[in-house]
């Protein structure tokens, strides 16, 4: 259906200029956008469509059937869709083949178990070994310091005993030369002759003092036995020592002991070359084996048990001189 036009007259009643004539049909007017659209829907319509695949497939098989066909070869019609069906002897097959897996993960887990267990039973022997071995060293150490202790008692007690005994003969040396009243002493013993060696030094005795020297008359007294009695100068001569209780003797520098130790032969001469030359000497007291002499001429006296042999002198002269 055409549109309806309007004429358009000028005041002098003509058509106005360029509205006289009528417009041309829409369908008429756009054949340019029509054949446009019609274009376009041809367009959309291949690709949306498209050639069949299968077709295509097929003419690329055709093709390669041909040049398997020109080089000799067995020609394949097109791609194998067949499903291969599984076999029971398959499925049998790939269960061993998974029990054997899991045997052997499980094989390889026990032993690192068991390599586990063993290194660790490795390292508990070697802590109980060094558990032991620390013990053991404790053990000893305890053993020797409660050794190291008994003995140190054991000196402590001697020399104690000993100091004991000398201030006795120190206070009870004040010129009898009987047995006290109620003790048992031997009879009296005539003074032996005098010795030939003399007093005479040649050499210097080594004194070891732990107090300060010993006064000079104590050390001419060392030095005239280690230099006329054969073997008294390799023996350890004790003089000055700070633990003994006798104020006239080792505090003071007045006494010596002649560490004779089981050499009893040594220590008789020790004593009868002080009996020799008393007064030379300046000799106060003599204590030797459990006895206690306090003149030349006089008679031993017997002391007391003292309950050990450096307590009771069997293993050192001991000799108070006159300050």
């Amino acid at each position: 259906m055409d549109a309806p036009t309007t004429e358009i007259s000028r005041p002098d009643g003509r058509p106005a200029a360029g509205h006289g004539r009528r417009r041309p049909p829409a369908t008429l007017r756009r054949p340019g956008l029509l054949l446009g659209t019609a274009v376009a829907g041809a367009l959309i319509a291949g690709v949306l469509v498209g050639p069949d695949p299968a077709a295509e497939a097929q003419a690329g098989t055709e093709e390669t059937v041909t040049v398997a066909q020109a080089l000799g070869l067995p020609a394949q019609v097109g791609p194998s869709t067949e499903v291969p069906q599984v076999q029971p002897q398959d499925l049998q097959s790939l269960g061993e083949v998974a029990a054997s897996r899991g045997s052997r993960e499980a094989a390889e887990t026990a032993a690192q178990q068991a390599q586990a267990g063993a290194d660790q039973a490795v390292r508990d022997a070697q802590a109980a070994a060094e558990a032991a071995r620390v013990a053991a060293e404790a053990q000893a150490a305890a053993e020797a310091a409660a050794a190291e202790a008994a003995r140190v008692a054991a000196e402590a007690e001697a020399a104690a005993a000993a100091e004991r005994a000398e201030q006795e003969a120190a206070s009870s040396s004040s010129g009898t030369s009987g047995p006290a009243a109620g003790s048992s002493a031997s009879a009296p013993e005539e003074a032996p002759a005098a010795s030939s060696g003399g007093t005479t030094a040649s050499r210097v005795a080594r004194i070891t003092n732990t107090s300060g020297p010993v006064r000079s008359v104590v050390q001419a007294a060392a030095d005239a036995v280690v230099s006329n009695v054969p073997g008294a100068a390799s023996i350890t001569l004790g003089g000055t020592r700070p633990s003994a209780t006798d104020p006239g003797g080792h505090p003071s520098g007045l006494a010596l002991d002649f560490m004779v130790m089981s050499d009893a032969a040594l220590g008789d001469a020790i004593v009868q070359y002080h009996r020799d030359h008393w007064d030379e000497l300046g000799v106060d007291y003599l204590i030797w084996e459990q006895r206690m002499l306090s003149s030349p001429g006089g008679s031993w006296k017997a002391m007391e048990d003292r309950g050990g042999v450096t307590a009771n002198h069997f293993d050192h002269v001991h000799v108070n001189y006159q300050g």
